[in-house]
């Protein structure tokens, strides 16, 4: 089990309530890279932060890519708010900075970008999101699918994501059953006790329309494995969490 770790920032004591190691992994090509996510609490205040490293093909061909991202907000009933949210990338040539801030009372999210190309900006815009949500892609991972572990609350689920404009925002969900997902689990290299989803959307993913993500959830609800097919030069990926 984790350990809750008191972490002194400012004048604030955050409670750190997990830590999660995933590795990202390719049977043509290896370790193409890790993820960390850590989230933490202090009262009705929560912080997410996930950091991304490309490594061996994957870090040759993005040029050492490497990204942050962190989701800010409040705790309302169990269910975390997002207020604002900060997604960073960067290669050896580029670095992006998307900052959101989602203004409830007027039900508006601004997005705010800084683009660099070899040292020189590039871009700095400001702009509205077509759409409103509280919901963004790292609040995503606690809040939606430990509810998919309830059988009662449906098989599937349609989410407007702040963070997702590629996609128009819009996350489909899947709950598999029956003969699906015994095929999934199988395809996952998973037991009977897992509970198995499809994430996708109509919109097109990584150049083309219709990839999925399949994933292998915990009793808890969080993903333990996760399929992702047809990437060009590396083929299949599976993201795997690292037990410490």
């Amino acid at each position: 089990m984790l350990k809750r770790i008191v972490i002194i920032i400012g004048m604030g004591v955050w409670m750190l309530r997990g830590g999660w190691d995933y590795r990202i992994v390719s049977p043509l090509a290896g370790t193409l890279g890790t993820i960390r996510i850590d989230k933490r609490e202090k009262g009705k205040h929560y912080r997410i932060d996930v950091e991304v490293q490309s490594r061996g093909l994957a870090a040759l061909l993005t040029g050492d890519r490497r990204e942050h991202y962190r989701s800010e907000g409040v705790v309302l009933r169990g269910v975390l708010k997002s207020r604002h949210l900060t997604l960073e990338r960067q290669t050896k040539k580029k670095r992006q900075i998307d900052t959101y801030r989602i203004e409830t009372v007027h039900k508006k999210v601004f997005r705010h970008r800084i683009r660099w190309k070899k040292g020189h900006m590039d871009e700095n815009s400001t702009t509205t999101l077509p759409y409103y949500s509280e919901e963004d892609l790292l609040t995503l991972y606690f809040n939606v699918l430990p509810k998919i572990m309830n059988p009662k609350s449906g098989t599937h689920w349609e989410i407007l994501t702040v963070g997702a404009e590629k996609i128009k925002g819009k996350v489909l969900i899947d709950r598999l059953t029956g003969k699906a997902a015994d095929k999934a689990r199988k395809d996952l290299k998973v037991g009977p006790d897992f509970s198995v989803i499809l994430l996708y959307s109509p919109q097109k993913i990584a150049g083309k329309r219709n990839r999925r993500f399949t994933a292998a959830l915990d009793r808890k609800g969080f993903p333990v494995r996760i399929r992702f097919v047809a990437i060009p030069v590396v083929g299949e990926i599976l993201i795997e969490r690292v037990q410490k």
